[in-house]
């Protein structure tokens, strides 16, 4: 049995981070659709918000009010439920932003050899404000920008290099990592967590897609309570309840 992983109790999205170019709003609205869930652009909030682009909000006010607005779009965004995010490049080096966007869900890392995201991104240098005066050498400043990044963007839970793959390979790819995230045991328990909470409150309860099986004061003894073995073809799932006074607790899962 796996090792329990926190969610924040009735709230999960995906978050895509990563330098520009290295297809976060592509693959974003990609795996949103075969989620069914709402793509969400944080750049794109921000400019709808301040009414601005993003090259002119850098060039009249450079790059800390853009990184204010930056971080009041995340937090307003993570309001919500069953979104796939993509961020600008830089979002995710902030460590409020990271704190905000880990809480909710988790975190993809796309990124792309420095050569290739100059490809990608050479037709549109100029209303890139991170690449300003490198037209000459685009290729160097973004490897030194890549190099600054790359503790943050460490710190996802999936990277997954696009330079030589297709959208829908790199969905697959993410797809095979978050998939069992997405479960009909856990959507079924998000959705009726507050019933829940009152009646199997402080327990951990065995999910068999979406319906209790289970319940025990510990994840084993829930699991041994089972009255009789789940074929590996049906998906089951083993959670903590919190007590209804537990407002703020998270969730915790663990996947039999």
């Amino acid at each position: 049995m796996r090792e329990p992983r926190a969610r924040v109790l009735n709230r999960m999205n995906i978050t895509l981070i990563g330098f520009m170019g290295t297809g976060k709003s592509v693959v974003g609205k990609r795996l949103a659709r075969r989620l069914g869930w709402t793509f969400v652009d944080i750049d794109s909030l921000v400019v709808a918000s301040a009414k601005e682009s993003v090259a002119k909000l850098f060039a009249e006010h450079g790059e800390q009010v853009f990184r204010r607005l930056e971080t009041r779009m995340v937090r307003r965004a993570i309001r919500d439920d069953a979104q796939v995010i993509a961020t600008g490049g830089g979002a995710f080096v902030d460590p409020d932003n990271q704190r905000l966007l880990r809480a909710v869900g988790p975190v993809i890392c796309l990124t792309a050899s420095p050569k290739v995201i100059a490809q990608r991104v050479s037709a549109t240098l100029a209303s890139r404000p991170m690449l300003a005066g490198a037209a000459s050498s685009p290729t160097a400043r973004i490897q030194q920008l890549l190099n600054q990044r790359a503790a943050a963007y460490a710190k996802a839970d999936l990277t997954v290099d696009t330079s030589h793959l297709s959208v829908d390979d790199v969905v697959d790819r993410i797809w095979e990592h978050i998939g069992p995230s997405i479960s009909k045991s856990w959507d079924y328990l998000r959705k009726h967590c507050q019933h829940l909470s009152q009646r199997y409150g402080g327990k951990y309860v065995v999910v068999l897609e979406d319906r209790i099986v289970a319940t025990g004061p510990t994840q084993l003894k829930a699991y041994q309570n089972l009255r009789k073995p789940v074929s590996s073809k049906r998906e089951v799932g083993i959670y903590y309840i919190p007590l209804p006074e537990e407002s703020s607790v998270a969730l915790s899962c663990a996947r039999a």
